[in-house]
């Protein structure tokens, strides 16, 4: 569709480049800057100012040349901070009414599976990026003003592979330049990119094969009209042609994608183009062999192909992919797969021309159907309906529905929270079999994320989205899922009031005043059970720490289950190496032992916390359910000041949380800034340094999931109960739950 007329001299362009990394020669990548002076030049010759491009790059030194006559752009190398302060700044102030956001360099799938478009700063084993698909957002938020520009076009030239797996573990999540929600949703933004998820982005003759291709098509487009806007659905159309061609000619394994929101006049969003295809030395066979069959269920029945093509274009957004008197059985497989899920719903439009076809035929369509898209099953409508439910809540709803995930699919390791990943993951872990009573965990997982929600319309749209997609898989799934349904809202039931399984062994939650004149402190308790929060005892004037000890084992006699209580000391910062898990208790039992050894025993601190920073603790904790002690981020030991452990802590903001080996004496000023930064999880060895200290730690964490490490220190303390000296002894954890807040302290001294 193409735009209306267009003044280019209102137009804006931010052009990214990156050819020269941190990482050397190894890293080296010639192209983006080539690619980038033929997308400048294309834009000057329409008319746009060079005042109006700012031009990011980090050309390859024999490269700098393609660039350096572009003297009146806004030139700036393409490092973090400059893209930062461009994106985030300088587009505010936007007066033009159309925006060009062009980036060519090195991408990964990195930390949370995300597309990280790689910044000259990256190196081997640390890539540090942006995320893709944020930028995009960014274009929608009020970083560009509301009536400022009119729309935008960003176009992207860069890889989608995922990294080494050790590699991967460790990789930075890229950075959320978009800070601010989507308001100025109505822009209308067309997304160009050069490969879908899990691809290599071709080079040739030192030029980007896709961006090639696209300026092809829209120099082409210029040729007839030059100052006309271009038809970008037209260059699309071209691009997609050519690699097809290419797929089929040479086997390419490159599948550009695009994505429209709002283009032209309200149009719904545009699919998103096919993942890569099968592989190649088998593409060909099973497509025709699903070809065949789908010409067997049709017959050569023109009313039927024209129904089929109605109803596919529906599904995947779009108009025929030919004339209709050419459509058959292979122009209706080939446009199915231009997008995932697409041959399940072409599967799914054929079925009542299948009512009276042989179990051998339904078999081997549905073989075929898995070769060509492996994982995917829901329809293209379920699969958009789906997303769009999630994608429509707040962070913290949405979040919701990846816990559910894993506890709907126990023993599965799933990590993504981003509700279309979570949908992506559950799909491809259970394909329904045809016969089997069994409910696709994806199905289940969305009733649990509905018996959290509540008794509200959001609730009621996603229980309505499970029973029309069991429904559609027929058998006696819709029977299964209301028995499920029933099941998950009576445990919610449960456990909003206090009594479900995460309550069973409770919590004893203990706030301790700072340290006053004697050692003196004041306290609070609240008990968590089947009854709920409840105050056991407040002590508002300050005691002896013997008797406070006295009193905790008291409180825990009658409030504790041994082995089960989650024990959660709040204390100042000042205080967090009070060893509290080695108070003793059993004050009237026959055998003396430790807090630590009963119970497991955290620390926890609110102080430093601040709201601008608690998306990132909120975030770090998410890790934790499905993370590995593998996972948290150990910090060097020579960290001595408040600034530089901060540093070292923000750069892997992914970290679910750290250990802290070193001196005691930096200790303070460590965790200063790992509270500041939101660090949940922090494991350390409290008292002196010792030697053979690292190695204990090391020791503790070896094959350890992170959720399972307060009970595993309560073990490592039994074993050295026996003897204080012990290193075992000596493990302390702060571990952090934001979902789980202190009670609101309740003021109980006289006036």
């Amino acid at each position: 569709m193409r735009p209306p007329q267009h003044d280019w001299r209102r137009t804006h362009a931010v052009v990214v480049a990156v050819e020269e990394y941190a990482g050397g020669a190894d890293w080296e990548l010639s192209g983006p800057a080539n690619d980038a002076a033929r997308m400048v030049q294309w834009l000057l010759d329409r008319g746009v100012p060079q005042r109006q491009v700012h031009l990011l790059a980090s050309p390859l030194a024999r490269n700098e040349g393609l660039l350096a006559r572009y003297t009146d752009v806004r030139r700036s190398t393409a490092d973090r901070v400059h893209v930062h302060r461009v994106f985030q700044d300088e587009l505010r102030n936007l007066d033009v009414d159309w925006l060009w956001v062009y980036w060519a360099g090195h991408g990964v799938q990195a930390g949370g599976n995300r597309w990280s478009l790689l910044y000259p700063e990256s190196r081997t084993g640390h890539p540090q990026g942006v995320d893709a698909d944020n930028l995009t957002s960014l274009l929608r938020t009020e970083c560009l003003p509301a009536r400022g520009v009119e729309r935008a076009v960003v176009i992207i030239d860069a890889c989608r592979t995922t990294l080494p797996p050790r590699e991967h573990a460790r990789a930075l999540t890229p950075d959320t330049i978009a800070t601010e929600a989507e308001t100025n949703t109505d822009r209308p933004v067309f997304l160009l990119r050069a490969v879908a998820p899990g691809e290599a982005a071709k080079n040739r003759a030192d030029a980007g094969l896709f961006t090639s291709t696209l300026m092809d098509a829209l120099e082409a487009g210029s040729r007839d009209d030059p100052q006309a806007a271009p038809d970008l659905d037209r260059a699309w159309t071209r691009v997609k042609a050519e690699f097809n061609r290419l797929r089929e000619v040479e086997g390419t394994g490159q599948t550009p994608t695009a994505l429209r929101r709002n283009w032209g006049n309200n149009e719904d969003d545009a699919p998103q183009a096919a993942p890569g295809p099968p592989p190649p030395e088998g593409q060909r066979h099973v497509r025709s062999r699903m070809a065949l069959l789908v010409g067997a269920a049709l017959i050569d029945d023109r009313a039927a192909t024209a129904r089929v093509a109605a109803g596919l274009g529906v599904e995947l957004r779009t108009g025929l992919p030919c004339a209709p008197d050419r459509l058959d059985a292979k122009a209706l497989v080939d446009w199915a797969l231009i997008r995932p899920r697409g041959i399940a719903t072409l599967l799914h439009l054929l079925a009542p021309r299948l009512a009276g076809a042989s179990k051998e035929d339904k078999e081997a369509l549905r073989h075929t159907s898995l070769e060509l898209d492996r994982g995917h099953w829901l329809l293209c409508s379920e699969y958009d309906a789906l997303v769009g439910l999630f994608t429509s809540q707040p962070a913290e709803v949405t979040r919701g529905f990846a816990r559910a995930a894993r506890q709907e699919q126990v023993n599965a390791v799933i990590e993504a929270t981003e509700p279309r990943d979570v949908v992506d993951h559950l799909e491809d872990l259970s394909l329904p079999v045809p016969g089997e009573s069994r409910l696709p965990r994806l199905l289940g997982a969305v009733e649990r994320a509905a018996a959290a929600a509540g008794d509200g319309p959001y609730a009621t749209e996603l229980r309505d989205w499970s029973m029309k997609c069991a429904s559609r898989l027929g058998g006696v799934l819709p029977d299964i899922l209301v028995n499920r349904r029933g099941e998950l809202m009576e445990r919610a039931a449960v456990d909003a009031a206090g009594g479900g399984h995460e309550a069973a062994g409770g919590q004893v939650q203990i706030r301790l005043s700072p340290s006053g004149p004697g050692g003196r402190r004041t306290y609070q308790v609240w008990s968590h059970g089947p009854a709920g929060v409840e105050s056991v005892e407040t002590q508002d004037v300050p005691v002896a720490a013997a008797d406070v000890r006295l009193a905790v084992d008291a409180i825990l006699t009658r409030y504790g289950r041994v082995h089960s209580t989650l024990v959660e000391f709040f204390l100042e910062a000042a205080d967090l190496e009070l060893d509290v898990h080695r108070w003793r208790i059993g004050a009237d039992d026959p055998v003396k032992r430790s807090l630590g050894t009963d119970f497991p025993v955290v620390v926890r601190c609110t102080e430093h916390r601040r709201p601008t920073q608690q998306h990132l603790w909120l975030r770090r904790w998410e890790r934790v359910a499905t993370a590995r002690s593998d996972d948290l981020h150990w910090l060097p030991d020579d960290l001595d000041s408040v600034t530089a452990a901060h540093g070292c802590v923000s750069a892997r903001e992914d970290a679910p949380g750290v250990v802290v080996p070193g001196a005691a004496h930096h200790r303070e000023a460590v965790f200063t800034a790992c509270l500041f930064g939101g660090v949940p999880v922090m494991l350390w060895r409290g008292g002196s340094e010792i030697e053979g200290g690292e190695e204990e730690l090391k020791s503790v964490l070896t094959g350890c999931s992170l959720h399972e490490l307060p009970g595993k220190l309560r073990r490592i303390r039994a074993e050295c109960d026996v003897d204080e000296q012990l290193p075992g002894s000596r493990l302390a954890l702060l571990w952090d739950d934001p979902g789980r807040p202190l009670p609101r302290r309740l003021d109980l001294s006289a006036p």
